[in-house]
């Protein structure tokens, strides 16, 4: 659910309208070893060689090892710290130099790999207990912290990590809602809305190499798949423990340890890296973890050094990582960059279908939206078409119909690409007959907006969101609402408006959602949950708050059933839809750029974010 840089960018429509993105059927969360790409339920984009990262080999003679990666990104990181980060590009830093106990394989987005773990906890080999509110995780020997620590990595490293996510001064966004007082299958003594950091009951560490996680219902394999998470890789308690008792914690922002291939260059003494190896706003440099040892990690770490270049206009950069050499564009892409891409560069782009999904936020519960047949009518009258065009045409997104997205389970049970068949979904080109209809049942009878209230838009001046935030507002002037719209910095648009409830803002039509891991679960429950309502980094921006959808929502995550779960959650994606809590706007293909020597691999569960793990020069 990481809120942040999933938007999709493209070129002109004419250019892409050739291109279509087939349907295909739901994924099937399952967890095996190291294993090969899975493709079931994610869409399968036509497209010319190199451009499909699903199919990009991760070792093999092709590899070089050795050198340097210049990556380029318009924008700064939001956290360093694993406790604390909850963004696309910080996953890809997390990726490179931290260990959790489980990871994805940049190949496959719902095959879950042990990582600093020995093994996948089941049934069958003992891991899972106690029908299911026991798991018992075995971690790696051998595997050792960076400087300055320099010491093997235990168990207890591993609880500390996951404990100080509930500390205020790491405020993790996740550990209450899959491991805490929000969670449907809390930790043993973390299911008090007043735990606040600190040894949990329900974490054992019997041995230096075992931990056991105890829950309060059943959780089995949705916990496995939640300590896929940055959260739980390891942070020793001895170095970081002085540092998270100021608030906010300086672990993350001026110190770090790595257990992963590479570190952030810093003071081998300290761990101090702020000033080093990271300029805020300027500059990072990934060096090599000399305390990394590769026989017991599956990542190759074929670059010897990743110098990342913080800043600069989005489609210069796009343009020097194409024409020049060593080189990859790690956040989106401008409608100029992919265009030259495509028409001149096509081996050195890459689009990855699944990932993620755009929507306009409405305010359930403040203003005119409180009124369902309001939003049915703005609903209907939105042109999602356009906004595909707007963010590129077919080849980098497809109009959404709903919330879950492609390659997610219960996309296909909500209804697939067509969505649930409600008179105010049918047409993703607007439909204004519609929307008059439901404005009348909202008590105007002539069609249009009549009351006093003027309505609040927010939305980003990034990319192409501002054409996006346009074009909402005209659907919404056309029907006779009276507008103020403000534009953003996308991290001002999330933390001081859409998600801060207390501005009531009443539209944000830029919002992005991509889920945590493969459960229908990370894709719906923060967005429209009512109880995950907070006064402060709300990702509940519609404040939507209905006691039937937060009543489903909770049956739905106590089913464990893979045959039952992607239904239940297609209900509630069906309920939302039903009341137009929000209005889906594009599934997206996220599109990223290289150089031509370069061998880049893509996160498919990462939107496609370049995993610097296994990234070469050729």
């Amino acid at each position: 659910m990481r809120a942040g840089s999933r938007s999709a960018a493209g070129f002109a429509a004419a250019v892409l309208l050739a291109v279509g993105v087939a349907a295909c059927g739901g994924s099937s969360s399952s967890t095996s070893g190291f294993g090969a790409a899975q493709s079931a339920g994610v869409p399968v984009i036509p497209l010319k060689a190199g451009e499909n990262p699903a199919g990009e080999a991760l070792t093999g003679p092709t590899k070089k090892r050795g050198g340097t990666l210049t990556v380029y990104s318009s924008q700064d990181f939001k956290h360093l710290d694993p406790g604390e980060s909850y963004f696309a590009e910080d996953y890809a830093v997390d990726e490179a130099t931290q260990r959790p106990l489980f990871s994805y394989l940049p190949n496959t987005a719902d095959v879950v790999s042990p990582d600093l773990a020995v093994e996948i906890p089941t049934t069958r080999n003992g891991g899972i207990t106690d029908g299911g509110k026991t798991i018992t995780v075995h971690i790696r020997p051998g595997v050792y912290f960076s400087p300055p620590v320099n010491r093997e990595v235990t168990s207890k490293d591993v609880a500390y990590a996951i404990e100080r996510g509930a500390n205020p001064n790491v405020a993790n966004p996740y550990f209450i809602f899959y491991m805490g007082a929000r969670s449907a299958a809390p930790l043993v003594g973390a299911q008090s809305p007043n735990y606040s950091g600190g040894p949990i009951p329900g974490i054992q560490t019997p041995n230096k190499f075992t931990i056991v996680f105890h829950t309060v219902r059943p959780s089995g394999m949705f916990l496995v798949s939640a300590l896929t998470l940055p959260l739980s890789a390891p942070v020793p308690q001895s170095f970081a423990r002085r540092l998270d008792e100021r608030s906010p914690t300086t672990y993350g922002t001026k110190y770090l340890v790595a257990t992963g291939p590479y570190m952030i260059q810093s003071d081998p003494k300290t761990g101090l890296f702020q000033g080093i190896g990271y300029q805020p706003g300027k500059s990072m440099t990934l060096v090599r973890n000399p305390r990394w040892n590769p026989q017991t990690d599956y990542r190759p770490a074929y670059l010897n050094r990743i110098n990342i270049k913080i800043g600069g206009d989005a489609t210069v950069i796009g343009q020097r990582a194409l024409e020049g050499s060593d080189a990859v564009q790690l956040d989106t892409q401008t409608l100029s960059t992919v265009k030259l891409a495509y028409q001149q560069y096509p081996s050195q782009i890459q689009f990855t279908p699944g990932s993620g999904d755009h929507y306009v936020a409405l305010n359930n519960s403040h203003g005119p939206f409180t009124n369902v047949s309001l939003r049915r009518a703005v609903y209907a009258n939105l042109d999602r078409g356009a906004i595909v065009e707007l963010r590129g045409g077919s080849l980098v997104g497809e109009a959404a119909t709903h919330f879950i997205y492609p390659g997610v389970d219960g996309f296909q049970q909500a209804g697939g690409y067509p969505g649930p068949q409600v008179p105010w979904n049918e047409d993703v080109n607007g439909n204004r007959s519609v929307a008059k209809r439901y404005m009348k049942a909202a008590g105007y009878p002539g069609g249009k907006y009549t009351g006093k209230q003027t309505i609040q838009i927010v939305g980003t001046s990034n990319g192409n969101d501002p054409a996006v935030t346009q074009l909402t507002n005209r659907d919404l002037t056309q029907l006779g609402f009276k507008t103020h719209v403000r534009l953003v910095a996308q991290s001002a648009m999330y933390a001081r408006y859409c998600g801060a409830p207390k501005q009531e803002i009443d539209v944000c039509p830029t919002d992005g959602w991509t889920r945590d891991f493969a459960d229908p679960l990370t894709v719906l429950y923060l967005p429209f949950y009512g109880p995950s309502i907070v006064s402060t980094n709300n990702f509940n921006w519609g404040q939507v708050n209905d006691p039937e959808v937060n009543a489903a929502m909770k049956q739905a995550a106590l089913f464990t059933d893979p045959a039952v779960r992607p239904q239940a959650w297609a209900n509630v994606d069906k309920m939302l839809v039903d009341l137009a809590v929000a209005i889906p706007e594009d599934f997206d293909n996220q599109a990223t750029v290289e150089s031509k020597n370069v061998a880049g691999v893509n996160m498919l569960w990462n939107e496609g974010m370049y995993d610097f793990d296994f990234t070469s020069l050729k």
